[in-house]
């Protein structure tokens, strides 16, 4: 028996609790299997099993063959599912943040048809707009899972999986899960997961061997037209102290709520962080903060260790596929090398996940090279 259809035997086995997928094969499926979707042109065989995927809202929907077209709503799902798929042909629609990274990132060159894919979909707080969402005749929305959101599409007869994002690394899992099961590659899942899982057991073990303790590290969601930082319940607070590193937004004088937090100039001045991440939500640079008198006296800014986060596939702030490669980057601005093996590093992951060899170029606008080049220890990324 070959490697693949022991990775496929093994998906079908695969049930997360509380909300990944389950893989049920049956002749024709069960009683209530939707139909198949007006949209595909492929053959239907009768005796083709049926795919059922419980979301994270424990509803289960099933599909009588593989999607084939698939419109997504929260932001990190697109790209998700063209890595899953390894092709963006099944993508039918996203949120415009979503196409916004592609446009700006290597996804648009490696996928080139993706930027043709409709954008206007939903509004920039995920309401759907319905209409457009029904014209495009979906066979599956991706939605986040609350229920003002999911509920004007499933009203309109879409049929709508449903995701959390409670900042963990098993809701990647799960939805890759979800997301290969439906593809009808429940096999890539699998290989994603041990790829992931294989690459967390590395930066922990590295994590507990250091001597030395981690920095203080604090990510902006947003810099520009208001500060949010990362706080309790966040997947960036996971991956700072995965790398052994500690986030003064949770630490000592922790902020109040989870999640990105809105704060003020004098909360960062207090707390004086050693090392500022700038996400890829807005168009903050790390010259920004060198050049304003404000931040003058922070140890971040004083030390030049501000750090714009790459953007691969998607950005590498949230949770998604190409999260261990912001585990390898953060670990070595944390603790800098003299030469980090992180473009190879990239090279092989975007080979596993879209079989695409980035360039050095590309690696260079991945990993913002000009644009942190003046912060210290940065040209351990360079070619």
């Amino acid at each position: 028996m070959g490697s693949s259809e022991l990775d496929r035997r093994t998906a079908l086995q695969i049930l997360v609790a509380g909300g990944s997928a389950a893989f049920l094969a049956g002749c024709n499926g069960p009683a209530g299997s939707a139909p198949p979707s007006s949209a595909s042109t492929q053959p239907y065989a009768s005796t083709a099993p049926s795919i059922s995927v419980t979301d994270q809202r424990g509803k289960t929907a099933t599909f009588a063959r593989p999607v084939t077209r698939v419109v997504t709503i929260p932001m990190p799902a697109a790209s998700l599912l063209v890595a899953v798929d390894q092709s963006s042909d099944h993508l039918a629609a996203m949120h415009n943040v979503s196409w916004v990274a592609m446009r700006d990132g290597v996804m648009g060159t490696m996928f080139p048809h993706a930027l043709d894919i409709p954008h206007d979909i939903a509004a920039q707080d995920f309401t759907p707009n319905v209409e457009s969402v029904r014209a495009l005749n979906p066979d599956v929305v991706i939605q986040w899972s609350d229920a003002q959101l999911v509920e004007p599409l499933e009203k309109a007869g879409l049929t709508v999986v449903g995701l959390k994002n409670t900042g963990t690394q098993q809701d990647v899992d799960a939805w890759i899960t979800m997301f290969a099961a439906m593809l009808g590659k429940p096999e890539r899942a699998v290989q994603i997961k041990a790829r992931s899982d294989q690459e967390l057991a590395a930066i922990t073990s590295q994590a507990a061997a250091r001597t030395s303790k981690g920095p203080s590290i604090l990510y902006f969601n947003r810099f520009t037209g208001g500060l949010k930082v990362a706080g309790a319940n966040s997947y960036n607070d996971f991956y700072i102290k995965l790398i052994g590193a500690t986030n003064p937004a949770t630490g000592k004088d922790p902020l109040p709520g989870s999640g990105m937090i809105g704060l003020d100039v004098e909360q960062v001045l207090k707390w004086d962080p050693e090392v500022i991440l700038l996400g890829n939500f807005d168009n903050a640079m790390p010259q920004d903060i060198y050049a304003d008198p404000v931040w003058q006296n922070v140890s971040a800014v004083r030390s030049r260790q501000v750090y714009k986060v790459p953007l691969g596939g998607y950005r590498w702030d949230p949770p998604g596929q190409e999260s261990p490669l912001m585990w390898h980057w953060l670990a070595d601005i944390a603790f800098p090398q003299e030469k980090s093996p992180l473009r190879s590093t990239v090279s092989d992951y975007f080979s596993f996940l879209y079989n695409h060899q980035p360039t050095a170029a590309e690696l260079d606008k991945i990993l913002w090279t000009t644009n942190n080049n003046a912060s210290a220890s940065y040209q351990q990324f360079n070619a």
